[in-house]
C-alpha cells in the first residue's frame, strides 16, 4: 500500500481541490484509492459525529469511503484548544494511527490530506513531517508562489521533509508569473534537488462564490434584486472614497462584490456604474430609496450585514479564499487542470505507483 501526503506551505493553496482531483485520476486508472485527512479545521457535526467539512465531502466521493468517525478523528474546535493548552488532549497520535489503519484498509493508495501550513498541528505532534514518518508516506508539496519571488518556502520545507518530499507542484499560477516560475525558479529548484510535478495555472471561477453564500456567510439580509442570488461573484473591493475615485477604481475589476458603509450612497451608486455583482452595506444602515431603485432595475443585489467594514472584509477573505469543493462543475474543473498540468508519468514514478 502507498501513501501520498499532500500537503502545503500556505493555507488556501488548494491542497483539498488537487487531493480530491489526484484521488478522481488515480481511481480512473484503476487503483483502490482511500482518503485521510489527520486533522481538519472546518469542524461540522453529522449523526453526533464531529468531522471536517472538506473531509466529508471527499471521503463520499469514494468507490468505498471510509467510515465518518475515522475519515478525520482530530478536528480543531475551541474545546480542543482548551484541551491541548491543558495538558488534557489524550493520545491523539494513537488516534490518528488507529484512525488510518481504518482508512487504508485493502487500499492500494491513500491520498492523505495534510495540514495547510508547515506549522498547522505541530503543537499535537501531526505536522508534515510527523504525519510522513508516523504514516510512512511520501510527501507532495502545494506551494504558491508569491509574485515573482524566491521560492523560500519550496526550499524550507524540503529541508524539513528530506527524501520524504517526493514532488512540489506551483498551484494558482498567475499568467504574469508563469514564465519567470518556469524558466527560473523551476531549473533552480532542480538544481538543489527538488523535483518539480507541474505549474498549475490562476482560474478565478474557482475561488468565486455566489451572491448567495456571501449572503449566508455574513448573515445579511437582501433588499434588492433577490432573483440574482447564483451569479458567481470572483472578487471584491471596499469602497470608502469619493465617488469620482470610486468609479475608477471600481473599474478596475469585473464581477465583484463592492463593500461600503450603508450611509455612502456616493461609493454605492459609483459602484453601480460598473461591472458590480453585489453590494455590501456594513453598520446595519440601510440604503437610500435612490440606491435601491438603480439597484433594482440594474438587478444588482443590496445586502445589509450588522458587522463593521473590517469585519466583512476578514469574512471575505476567507470565503473567496477558499475552494468550494462541494460544487461539481468546479472538481471536474480543478481535475481537468490537473490532468493538464502535472507531470502523471512523473509523479507515479515518484511515488513509486508503478510497483
Amino acid at each position: 500500500m502507498h501513501a501520498i501526503l499532500i500537503t502545503s506551505t500556505a493555507p488556501y493553496s488548494g491542497k483539498s481541490g488537487l487531493s480530491l482531483a489526484l484521488i478522481s485520476i488515480l481511481a480512473a486508472r484503476g487503483l483502490n484509492v482511500g482518503y485521510f485527512k489527520p486533522y481538519g479545521a472546518m469542524p461540522v457535526t453529522v449523526d453526533g459525529v464531529l468531522t471536517d467539512q472538506d473531509a466529508l465531502y471527499i471521503n463520499k466521493t469514494l468507490a468505498r469511503p471510509a467510515p465518518l468517525e475515522a475519515v478525520c478523528p482530530v478536528v480543531r474546535t475551541q474545546a480542543l484548544i482548551e484541551s491541548v493548552l491543558s495538558h488534557k488532549e489524550g493520545d491523539v497520535v494513537a488516534a490518528v494511527r488507529q484512525a488510518y489503519e481504518v482508512c487504508s484498509a485493502e487500499r492500494d493508495v491513500v491520498v492523505i490530506e495534510g495540514p495547510s501550513d508547515p506549522f498547522q498541528a505541530s503543537a499535537l505532534g501531526l505536522a508534515a513531517p510527523d504525519l510522513a514518518m508516523m504514516l510512512d508516506a511520501r510527501v507532495l508539496l502545494v506551494d504558491r508562489l508569491s509574485g515573482n519571488d524566491l521560492p523560500d518556502a519550496s526550499v524550507c520545507e524540503s529541508r524539513r521533509l528530506g527524501d520524504q518530499l517526493r514532488g512540489v507542484i506551483f498551484n494558482w499560477v498567475h499568467e504574469s508569473q508563469a514564465d519567470f516560475i518556469a524558466g527560473r525558479v523551476v531549473p533552480y529548484l532542480k538544481s538543489r534537488g527538488i523535483p518539480i510535478l507541474g505549474l498549475i495555472p490562476q482560474d478565478t471561477t474557482l475561488s468565486s462564490a455566489t451572491v448567495r453564500e456571501i449572503v449566508e456567510a455574513l448573515n445579511g439580509t437582501v433588499l434588492s434584486a433577490d432573483d440574482r442570488l447564483d451569479e458567481p461573484v470572483e472578487t471584491f473591493m471596499v469602497g470608502a472614497m469619493g465617488q469620482d475615485k470610486a468609479l475608477r477604481f471600481f473599474r478596475r475589476k469585473a464581477r465583484k462584490a463592492v463593500i461600503t458603509g450603508g450611509d455612502r450612497a456616493d461609493v454605492q451608486l459609483a459602484a453601480l456604474e460598473t461591472n458590480t455583482r453585489c453590494i455590501i452595506l456594513t453598520g446595519n444602515l440601510p440604503p437610500s430609496s435612490l440606491v435601491l431603485s438603480r439597484a433594482e432595475e440594474l438587478g444588482v443585489p443590496v445586502i445589509m450585514v450588522d458587522t463593521d467594514t473590517l469585519t466583512a472584509v476578514e469574512k471575505m477573505e476567507r470565503l473567496m479564499g477558499n475552494t468550494r469543493l462541494h460544487d461539481a462543475t468546479k472538481a471536474a474543473k480543478i481535475r481537468e487542470m490537473f490532468e493538464h498540468s502535472v507531470d502523471m508519468d512523473a509523479l507515479v514514478q515518484a511515488f513509486e505507483l508503478d510497483r
